[in-house]
């Protein structure tokens, strides 16, 4: 079993250290084979970087470390081939101007004095315009610019908008000087997370391919489905494994069933809306730590947009993009005007479902939360925030939902859930069960408890779990929503038995359970009725063991 490679983003060194390199080389091929000047925009931790230090060695003359890969076969490639490389790594110093300067010169001396070249310049532009040339002179060749994070000086900055338009004036600057050097260079491909209008790229650059939203180039970064099952199957088994005797897998569990629960907390992720890939970092950190979390969320920077958009709406957090979109809608961002949209669209925290290529409208997209984690997270903000809005004290609602869920309290359980569902502010409301839904998940959410959404099942999938397992109890939850809002009041509260009693049916019917490893676990089965009359919202519940 080939060991994974965790926060590993060197390309030689993933080849000679034999760790499982996911060959994204027929990409490659293809770009160098079509064209000349790329952009490619991805968010944080999805394979950028191993992208452009693969790009690096191959035309740098690692020939020998691609015998094993796509482009090593069939004389896809020319291996004598060999071109001077400048990699530039933009994640510098950027808290002030002069910082951001004084970073981007010092990588430059490094690769002058390494080539023992002078290039001192007064700016950043004019010293890698000066680079770039002295290079080709040297080597007789044509020079290779890869521009990694080209955005970070801004995207890190975003929240202090003057210092981020300071530092976008100063890239604005330092990428148009390469201009002159067009012909001087025989491949430049940038990346990014945000767009800003590329910065002076397109004017420093005739021909700019952003490739970003490319069907052909929809798994250049990632890891498609079959790619996964190619390169990590046998990770997959040592991980079923190791979960199994951690007790965070039932016994009975097969590599199957683990692909299907990594594939919902990981993958979904599209530039295309046909092409599905997997997160790059959290695949591998899920396989080399053998439990799910979290874990591209707890690195990402990109929580700011998240945060401003609860501010405003909590429930959009929560809510795909049903809306066809135009192109120019979800990639186009200026600093100091950070719509939603794009900016969770290019972080990673929404993704392309569907594409529409409409003659006399253009192309246009609709989005989507990619998966679990997203998800998970996204409902963290928003149960911060509702339990802010709501002024509910967490402490006091644990112990209220526990003693009610222990005590099969019907009657407590009503009165949480209506307060919950009436004390909401208008602009939370929606007239559908999947409002309520969301809701009821935050909540919970908020509680020392384990909540579980619709989790799947042989006989169907149940709305809510809310799990305690060290006190061995759990309570399944099947919410019924209808929205007559013109009865009187006792036809309202015929209704609401009514749709509890369904909901408590379908528990019944579909057999709908917790498994555990400790049969002694207590099963609550909870029917939760909801309806909308006016601006007010009843809830009725149930219970029983």
């Amino acid at each position: 079993m080939k060991p994974l490679p965790l926060n590993l983003q060197n390309f030689i060194q993933i080849i000679e250290g034999g760790y499982v390199y996911v060959d994204k080389t027929p990409f490659i091929a293809k770009i160098l084979s079509e064209g000349q000047n790329y952009f490619l925009s991805r968010p944080r931790r999805f394979g950028k970087s191993l992208l452009l230090s693969t790009i690096k060695a191959l035309l740098s003359g690692g020939g020998e470390l691609f015998k094993n890969l796509w482009i090593g076969q069939d004389n896809a490639f020319d291996f004598t081939q060999k071109f001077p490389v400048v990699y530039l790594d933009m994640a510098v110093k950027s808290s002030s101007p002069q910082s951001l300067e004084d970073d981007i010169k010092a990588k430059l001396r490094h690769y002058a004095d390494a080539e023992n070249i002078n290039i001192e310049e007064p700016s950043p532009g004019a010293m890698l315009s000066n680079l770039i040339s002295k290079l080709k002179f040297k080597y007789n060749q044509k020079v290779v610019l890869l521009i990694d994070e080209y955005d970070s000086p801004i995207s890190d900055n975003i929240h202090d908008k003057d210092l981020a338009e300071a530092n976008r004036n100063i890239l604005k600057y330092f990428y148009y000087t390469l201009k002159p050097r067009e012909e001087d260079l025989r491949l430049v491909f940038v990346t990014g997370v945000t767009r800003f209008a590329f910065m002076g790229l397109s004017a420093a650059f005739n021909n700019l391919n952003d490739i970003t939203l490319e069907d052909e180039y929809a798994g250049i970064c990632g890891i498609t489905l079959e790619e996964f099952d190619k390169y990590f199957s046998e990770n997959l088994s040592n991980s079923l494994d190791k979960m199994k005797e951690n007790g965070l897998l039932d016994e009975k569990a097969t590599a199957g069933q683990l692909r299907s629960k990594i594939l919902k907390w990981y993958d979904g992720y599209s530039w295309d809306g046909k092409t599905k890939v997997l997160n790059p970092y959290s695949i591998l950190c899920c396989l080399r730590k053998s439990k799910f979390s979290n874990y591209w969320i707890q690195t990402s920077p990109s929580v700011y947009f998240l945060d401003k958009i609860a501010a405003k709406n909590p429930l959009e957090l929560l809510d795909d993009v049903s809306d066809k979109l135009a192109e120019e809608a979800i990639g186009l961002t200026e600093v100091g005007k950070l719509r939603p949209i794009p900016a969770l669209f290019q972080t990673g925290y929404l993704t392309v479902d569907k594409y529409f290529d409409i003659p006399s409208q253009g192309s246009s997209y609709t989005l989507k939360i990619p998966n679990w984690e997203v998800k998970n997270n996204r409902y963290k903000i928003f149960t911060e925030t509702l339990f802010q809005t709501m002024n509910l004290d967490a402490d006091r609602e644990k112990r209220k939902f526990y003693n009610a869920l222990k005590g099969q309290d019907s009657q407590n359980l009503t009165l949480i859930f209506s307060s919950l569902f009436a004390g909401l502010p208008a602009i939370h409301h929606q007239n559908n069960e999947s409002c309520y839904f969301k809701i009821l998940y935050g909540y919970l959410n908020g509680l020392e408890c384990l909540v579980l959404p619709e989790l799947p099942m042989a006989t169907g999938t149940p709305d809510l779990i809310a799990v305690y397992p060290e006190e061995k109890l759990s309570g399944i939850i099947e919410l019924k929503f209808s929205p007559n809002k013109t009865i009187d009041e006792v036809a309202k509260d015929k209704l609401l038995i009514d749709l509890a009693n369904e909901a408590l049916l379908a528990i019944e019917n579909k057999h709908y359970s917790w498994s555990s490893r400790d049969k002694t676990t207590r099963l609550v089965k909870i029917g939760v009725g909801v309806t909308l009359r006016g601006d007010c919202l009843v809830l009725i519940g149930d219970a029983r063991s």
